[in-house]
């Protein structure tokens, strides 16, 4: 009997690993810590990576021990594909405390056959810089004492759990006694040792301790300053689509304290210096290896070798040479030492403001340690309470964007959204996709806060405006919104993120509002053909939104167009009274890679009599398929957000949508053209959305069905939103005339041209005067 007993005790721990899913590479150690947990690692002379498999459990802990406190991970998975990992140390109490750093490093995240498999990677000597820690232990060789527990009861709204027994085993991690395990080596960061000649608005660096640009503007003029380390000559301009072909460039290098500097174009590879010198130096200078070149020029250049600094997202371009040029020789070729960069150079809001008011509050809002489903793209909302003791108001007078130090270029787009004020975002939210909670969709649509991939992270207000929080504020809970990018459909990780308030109680004359104009983002409204160079989409803001603004005016102060990948222009015209009086911004050079916040200059105001209309350009030769409006960065959109005062609350959102009637006749237009197989439409918008997506299965891609498309959004009649409000269907708006911006240089030629004839009339005179008296004299 005992042999038998004995028998299956030995049998047991090839039973339970055998309920464990395989482990996701070739480990060399392996441990059994209950018939629910198992252990795999490996380890390297600096990192060892750990995978932890378990079951019958929602979380799951494991760490290090030591006698004051224990180092640990807490992590867990839901079936939704969200889940929490975070680096945390444990107190002798069971108090679980997080850890001001993340050490431990999430790698994988998944659930299969009701496994969790968590891996994860650390470094092996963690107190390099320290003697000791209250948060962080080494791995050392020889046995250590490791800690584990399982559970199941989680908090989603503070990623708390209820920990009762913790378990304790020895293992010895590291076998190879013999190899110096050691800290891991830091990374120098290039640094440029010099310092601006005055003092900037701006600042950009090009290259990591080797290039900078510091700049202020004007309505007429940009001064620039750049510092570059190189023995050699530097370069810097303006381009019309990144390439080197038809930029408008200065070229300067200092020779034995002589210094050459010039106003130069490109065409083709060849960098030719202009006729007119329209870039003037004011200083240089040469020391410790960097050169300084001061220099002003005009926004507009009425001069065929030089670029107008567009509003917008212009390209710069830099480069520079690692020797001068000999005498009597020009620069040589750059090599890799160069590069383009899409820049808001004339339209950025200030980067600097040292105005730190006597009753600085800071308010955080802070996403973290959340696993995020392995798909494509993913939005991932959380809510949050305006402190209940901001029973006076604040405003808000800047904001931050905190990063993550992992995966920040994951994130493609935040945004903050303000909920009805009577809509109490505690009861029924979770913190999860943004999309499947009706709450949030029907009480948390307007946006308050908006940054996207390139933009600044930084934004301050003018020194008399601030946006509103707290007191009689109109919203007293807000989301906080993160569109993840996953193409690879790697593990998704959002280590923290923060969106920051700078706040003070002494309220400022101008308070701010958000405004945002655009369409739905789906097949009905943005539907795109591939191979398409030019593809524009409209959508509009009609009078019965705005009218209510009565003698009232609104002035938008900046705005951020947002598009995805293939959009590559945006722009909103004002429609007052039937006639078109120009744009309220236009951006030709949209890059989806640089979205920011534009500072309009002039600020720009909007009456009750105005119409908006909001144009997206997209251009898809790169496509092969249809583009639809969707979540996707792979899918398209089409906003601009606007800031405005005086705020109002009822003037948060205006757009509109394709009438469905209009869309239904498309259908049955592809339908019998036979581009298309269109099944019955029915007469519900269910049986439409099935033939939508039918129709998109079965279509042709050619030129008839471009043409289509294009003619059917410059046609359809639209159905309009604002707040509660539905409008139309309605024409689309036609204003009386066609706005043309003044030509300045046009204006100037005629300046000159007068000049000229006076001059000429003047000369003639003189001309007619001289002869005359030779006339009195020899006649």
């Amino acid at each position: 009997m005992m042999e038998k007993l004995f028998f299956i005790f030995l049998i047991l721990p090839y039973f339970s690993t055998g309920q464990f899913a395989q482990p996701t590479e070739n480990y060399q150690n392996s441990r059994d810590l209950s018939s629910d947990l198992k252990l795999y690692w490996n380890n390297n002379e600096i990192e060892i990576t750990f995978e932890i498999h378990f079951t019958n459990a929602q979380w799951v802990l494991f760490g290090l021990k030591s006698s004051d406190f224990s180092d640990i991970i807490l992590g867990w998975l839901f079936s939704d594909g969200i889940g929490h990992f975070s680096d945390r140390h444990l107190l002798p109490n069971n108090t679980i405390v997080h850890d001001s750093d993340l050490n431990w490093i999430p790698l994988d995240a998944f659930t299969q056959n009701n496994i969790t498999v968590l891996k994860f990677k650390r470094n092996i000597k963690l107190l390099c810089d320290v003697s000791t820690s209250d948060e962080d232990l080494d791995i050392v060789t020889g046995p250590m004492n490791v800690v584990f527990a399982l559970g199941n009861e989680i908090n989603r709204n503070d990623d708390s759990v209820v920990l009762s027994t913790v378990n304790e085993v020895q293992i010895e991690f590291l076998a190879q006694t013999n190899t110096p395990f050691s800290c891991p080596s830091k990374p120098v960061e290039p640094v440029l040792n010099s310092e601006p000649t005055a003092n900037y608005q701006y600042e950009l660096s090009l290259v990591a301790g080797v290039y900078k640009i510091y700049w202020n503007y004007t309505d007429t003029d940009v001064l620039i300053e750049l510092h570059c380390k190189t023995n050699g000559w530097v370069g810097f301009g303006f381009s019309p689509n990144g390439g080197m072909d038809g930029s408008d460039v200065a070229i300067g290098w200092i020779s034995n304290g002589q210094v050459n500097f010039t106003d130069r174009h490109i065409v083709g590879r060849q960098v030719l210096i202009d006729k007119n010198q329209d870039w003037k130096l004011l200083y240089f200078s040469e020391s410790n290896g960097i050169n300084l070149f001061k220099f002003t020029r005009k926004i507009k250049l009425c001069d065929s070798d030089d670029l107008t600094i567009e509003q917008g997202s212009p390209y710069i371009i830099f480069a520079y040479g690692d020797q001068d040029p000999s005498f009597g020789a020009d620069i040589s070729y750059h090599g890799m030492n160069r590069g383009g960069k899409v820049v808001s150079f004339i339209s950025s809001p200030p980067v600097k403001d040292t105005f730190v008011p006597d009753d600085l509050e800071i308010l955080d809002a802070t996403i973290s340690h959340v696993i995020l489903p392995k798909l494509d793209t993913f939005y991932y909302c959380k809510g949050f309470e305006v402190p209940k003791e901001f029973s006076q108001k604040r405003h808000i007078y800047k904001w931050e964007l905190v990063f993550p130090k992992i995966n920040a270029k994951r994130i493609h787009h935040t945004l903050i959204y303000e909920c009805k004020r009577d809509f109490n975002i505690s009861k029924g939210f979770q913190p999860g996709y943004c999309y499947k909670d009706e709450n949030k969709m029907q009480n948390c649509q307007s946006i308050s806060f908006a940054w996207a991939y390139g933009g600044n992270n930084i934004d301050i207000y003018p020194r008399d405006m601030g946006y509103p929080i707290g007191g009689d504020t109109d919203y007293l809970y807000y989301i906080f919104e993160i569109h993840y990018d996953n193409p690879q459909m790697t593990l998704a990780y959002i280590e923290s993120i923060t969106w920051r308030y700078y706040m003070t109680r002494n309220l400022r004359p101008k308070e701010l509002g958000i405004f945002t104009l655009g369409t739905d983002s789906s097949a009905y409204s943005i539907a795109i053909p591939p191979g398409v160079d030019h593809f524009p989409i409209k959508t509009y803001c009609f009078n019965e939104c705005i009218k209510d603004l009565n003698e009232e005016n609104i002035t938008i102060v900046s705005a951020i167009p947002h598009t995805h990948l293939v959009g590559i222009e945006v722009w909103t015209k004002i429609i007052r009274k039937g006639n078109d009086i120009g744009y309220l911004f236009y951006n030709r050079n949209y890059d989806f890679n640089y979205q920011t916040s534009y500072t309009l200059n002039p600020y720009v105001n909007i009456t009750a009599h105005d119409e908006l209309i909001t144009q997206c350009v997209y251009k898809t030769t790169s496509r092969d398929q249809f583009v639809f409006g969707g979540e996707s960065t792979r899918d398209e959109m089409c906003f601009h957000f606007l800031t405005y005062y005086p705020r109002k609350p009822n003037f948060k959102v205006c757009g509109n949508v394709p009438f469905v009637e209009d869309y239904a006749a498309l259908l049955i237009k592809l339908n019998q053209s036979g581009n298309a197989q269109v099944p019955n439409l029915g007469n519900s918008m269910e049986t439409l959305n099935s033939a939508v997506e039918q129709t998109f299965q079965t279509i042709q891609i050619n030129d008839f069905v471009r043409k289509t498309f294009k003619e059917f959004y410059n046609m359809t009649r639209m159905t309009g939103f604002c707040g509660e409000k539905l409008i139309g269907p309605k024409n689309q708006t036609k204003a009386r005339n066609t706005y043309i911006e003044p030509d300045l240089c046009a204006v100037s030629n005629d300046n000159q041209n007068g000049i000229f004839q006076f001059v000429n009339m003047i000369f003639n005179w003189i001309l007619a005067s001289i002869a005359e008296w030779i006339k009195s004299i020899f006649y």
